[in-house]
């Protein structure tokens, strides 16, 4: 945010997000829009996903470039938030921990758990209000069976 306000046109601002938000999406189109279809994808398939090295790669990618391509898009002047930034964050955080754990660890633990857990966990995180943070991940999931475990987190 500090290098875009560096910048005194505002078309220039424009230009410059433009381009860095479309070489981000051409590398990772799963980068696009507020991720809520791939968190429902992800939970649709309770199966485990197998990590390979592709997936490892993927994930690690989109977790390094989605904070960087939303606040790309908020210093540019483009709309959004943090809200369903975080969600996507957190949930696909959870996902590549629970794969490393079932794959090297053999620990069978449930990945859509995790994903809910490691949205609550960034949400509070970027809203600084955790509270909040678990009684709004709690609802958009309909299940508070695991309000202790992200209570704890």
């Amino acid at each position: 945010k500090s290098q875009f306000g560096k910048i005194q046109t505002h078309y220039y601002k424009i230009l410059l997000g433009s381009v860095i938000l479309s070489v981000s999406l051409f590398v990772f189109p799963q980068l696009y829009g507020e991720g809520y279809h791939a968190i429902k994808m992800i939970f649709g398939s309770s199966g485990e996903l197998p990590l390979t090295i592709t997936l490892a790669l993927t994930l690690t990618g989109i977790l390094i470039l989605k904070p960087i391509v939303t606040s790309v898009t908020l210093a540019s002047g483009g709309d959004g938030g943090v809200f369903a930034p975080s969600l996507f964050i957190g949930g696909f955080l959870g996902l590549l921990l629970s794969s490393v754990l079932n794959t090297f660890f053999n620990t069978q633990v449930i990945p859509v758990n995790f994903m809910i857990i490691g949205m609550a966990a960034v949400l509070s995180a970027s809203i600084h209000a955790p509270f909040t943070a678990i009684f709004l991940v709690c609802g958009l999931t309909n299940d508070y069976t695991l309000f202790l475990p992200i209570l704890a987190v």
